[in-house]
This record gives structure tokens, sequence and C-alpha cells, in this order.
């Protein structure tokens, strides 16, 4: 029989997920009503709870045979890094030339982020190998 117990993780991950789904239905039903999202409002109040959920799903408790301190986690924890990376800088890319084609102008806060994104890896490899040398 399994413990009945909850673990603190699984807690948080219900009571952050059930804001997030009410905070997802607010801001669906505002959609509707008024054909218009509050971008920077919304998205950010839901991206917070999303990741709150989604790492105590991850770590869970610490009894479900890795936590993020022995090996399999950090492993975890580096190509998680390593793709996220590599992701946000293809998403960057794509919201560039988005904005250049509807709005015909270039962003240049976002063309600073998308040039700092792309030396800030190779920089930090330069850095992290000097220490070992």
């Amino acid at each position: 029989m399994k413990n009945a117990k909850m673990h603190w993780n699984q807690i948080l991950a219900y009571v952050v997920g059930g804001i997030f789904f009410l905070l997802f239905c607010q801001m669906f039903y505002r959609w509707i009503q008024h054909d218009t999202l509050g971008v920077v409002d919304d998205f950010i109040r839901l991206a917070i709870p999303l990741g709150i959920v989604m790492s105590a799903l991850t770590w869970g408790t610490p009894h479900k045979g890795f936590s993020q301190d022995d090996e399999l986690g950090k492993l975890i924890l580096l190509k998680s890094a390593r793709f996220s990376y590599y992701a946000l800088l293809i998403v960057i890319f794509i919201v560039l030339v988005i904005e250049k084609y509807v709005n015909g102008q270039d962003n240049i806060p976002l063309n600073l982020i998308l040039c700092f994104g792309l030396a800030v890896h190779p920089v930090a490899e330069f850095l992290i190998s000097r220490r070992y040398k």
C-alpha cells in the first residue's frame, strides 16, 4: 500500500496548478469578452506558476529515484539548460524575423539580446575551461 502522506512539493504543485488554471480561465474569458490580451500581464502571470508546477512535478518527492543533487539530476539540469538556451535563441530569432517583415523595422533591444545570447555561451565555456587548465 502506498504511503498516503503528500510531500510539500506535491501540495505546492496542486495549489499553484489550481492558480494557473484559474488565471488561464480568467485570461481566456477576458480574451473572449474584449478580443484582446494584455500580453505582459497575462503571460507573465501564466509563466511563473507554470514554471513552479513543472519544477515541482519534475523533482517531486525525494523518493522518486533522483534528485537535483545526484548525478542523474545534474545531468537532467545540464541537458535541460542547454536545450532551453538554444530554444530561446531560436524563438528570439523567429520573433525578430516576424517583427522585421510585419512592422518593417528592426527591434534594437531584441537584436541586442540575440547578439548577447549568441555570445554568452561560448564566453562562458571559455571562462569555465580556463578554470580547469
